[in-house]
């Protein structure tokens, strides 16, 4: 290696697709979770009403979790910040936040 190179951190490929396949999967069950408030009506409603907030806080807490592991690994691995396993969890928390915001004004 010459002066002039930079070393970079070796990540594996199949690695960073589960890493990001996962927080998408979850984050778009939840989207669909938090919009079904906004369309279902009735006796229904009442039973989503019920439950939403308990679980729409147990899902983000899962959301959050699984993308702090995702950053840990990043760290570990001393990935540029500008990096995909930086930027993703970040993105997906914040929508996490966002879905418990809507399911607590919905309910």
């Amino acid at each position: 290696m010459t002066t002039t190179e930079v070393a970079r951190p070796r990540v594996s490929p199949i690695i960073v697709f589960i890493s990001l396949l996962a927080p998408v999967v979850l984050t778009g069950f939840y989207l669909v979770y938090a919009l079904v408030g906004l369309v279902i009506e009735g006796q229904s409603k009442l039973k989503w009403s019920d439950e939403a907030l308990v679980v729409g806080l147990r899902v983000l807490l899962l959301i959050a979790m699984m993308n702090a592991l995702v950053m840990m690994y990043a760290w570990v691995k001393k990935v540029s910040k500008s990096h995909l396993l930086w930027i993703s969890p970040l993105v997906h928390i914040s929508i996490g936040i966002l879905l418990t915001v809507i399911i607590a004004f919905i309910h």
